[in-house]
């Protein structure tokens, strides 16, 4: 099996689906499409955008009892890190790890159980948006589709289970002025003087100091035409961070007074639920109780302060299980995974599908 999966994760890996390369994330798409269809699955997705996405279930539901989810698409990166090169036991190269990994381990299910998935009540989600936003799957959970529990191995490093996740609220605050003359500035109306005093009565309300607690993040900032010219606009992008969804929304509120007091301009560019991990449900039960077969040791856990395709689901309360294998340095030039555990990991995935 792991000359399979390796072979099925280097042709991924050749294939540059950058996901604003919206040629190369048709291609991949259309390669992993290729490499399902002939096993008798229920294909549905949109392959008209410019970053397709595609769904193939065993039975014909949109409500199948496990939905395995992986992303495509990668971030950029140079031509020979799409090349996947194998050295003192890792496997390297742009996308080996977030995540095309769990691609190959699904791709090689499919095929290896071919004879039995009629029997089976599952799905298999690939997307090519997930580093652009993945702006896809709203469009996809308002389309009907409802699994019971999501397998997403983008989160928990390392063989942890993602115990929960923070969610998010990232918004453009523009603020508006009057321009005026840089010599005569009481004849205008600083915009950047307003933007700056607002993000500071913010960073005052949220410190950002514990990684475990709320974060709030300056990311851009930009404002005035000229150095001779009082500012009339000046917008900062602004990144809101909490395992609270109670906190979110109290965020959310004080954006809206302020915006009302100042009179900024408040667009909201990201949003995402937090993510909780339930251990109570039979089919995470289960789950647990295999991952501490394959890795020999209780079940561990971590937080995660970023995002994923998660946050979709997490709205509408489908439970989540994100968990990957030994890996690292993900976008950056030294992406590894451990390559046996391209085994390891798919024998954990083919022990829960089927109950081994």
């Amino acid at each position: 099996m792991q000359s399979q999966l390796e072979a099925t994760l280097a042709k991924l890996i050749s294939i540059p689906s950058v996901s604003g390369n919206s040629a190369s994330c048709h291609e991949i798409l259309e390669y992993v499409r290729g490499e399902v269809s002939p096993y008798g699955l229920h294909l549905e997705g949109d392959f008209t955008q410019s970053n397709p996405w595609m769904i193939a279930t065993t039975q014909p539901t949109k409500r199948p009892a496990i939905m395995l989810a992986a992303h495509l698409d990668v971030v950029p990166a140079p031509l020979e890190l799409f090349v996947m090169e194998k050295r003192d036991g890792k496997l390297y190269g742009r996308g080996v790890y977030d995540m095309k990994f769990a691609a190959a381990c699904y791709i090689e299910f499919i095929k290896t159980h071919a004879d039995i998935l009629s029997t089976l009540d599952i799905g298999f989600l690939f997307t090519t948006d997930e580093e652009a936003g993945g702006f896809c799957m709203p469009d996809i959970l308002d389309a009907g589709w409802r699994p019971d529990v999501v397998f997403l191995p983008d989160g928990g490093d390392n063989w942890h289970i993602e115990k929960r996740a923070k969610g998010i609220y990232g918004a453009e605050l523009t603020a508006n002025g009057l321009a005026a003359h840089g010599s005569r500035p009481w004849e205008g109306k600083n915009a950047i003087h307003i933007l700056v005093e607002v993000l500071g009565q913010l960073r005052q309300a949220y410190p950002s100091d514990d990684p475990s607690g709320t974060t709030l993040s300056t990311n851009t900032i930009h404002g005035g035409e000229a150095i001779n010219q009082v500012a009339d606009s000046a917008s900062a992008f602004v990144d809101f961070r909490s395992f609270s969804k109670q906190e979110l929304a109290e965020y959310q509120g004080r954006l809206t007074a302020l915006a009302t007091t100042y009179a900024l301009d408040v667009r909201p560019v990201v949003a995402g639920e937090p993510v909780l991990f339930d251990p109570s449900i039979p089919v995470t039960q289960r789950f647990m109780k295999i991952l501490e077969t394959q890795t020999g040791r209780g079940v561990t856990f971590q937080d995660s302060y970023g995002a994923s395709d998660a946050r979709f689901f997490a709205r509408h309360n489908i439970p989540c299980i994100i968990i990957e294998p030994y890996g690292g340095g993900r976008h950056s030039p030294e992406e590894w995974l451990q390559a046996d555990d391209l085994t390891h990991y798919y024998q954990l995935i083919e022990r829960w599908l089927i109950q081994k």
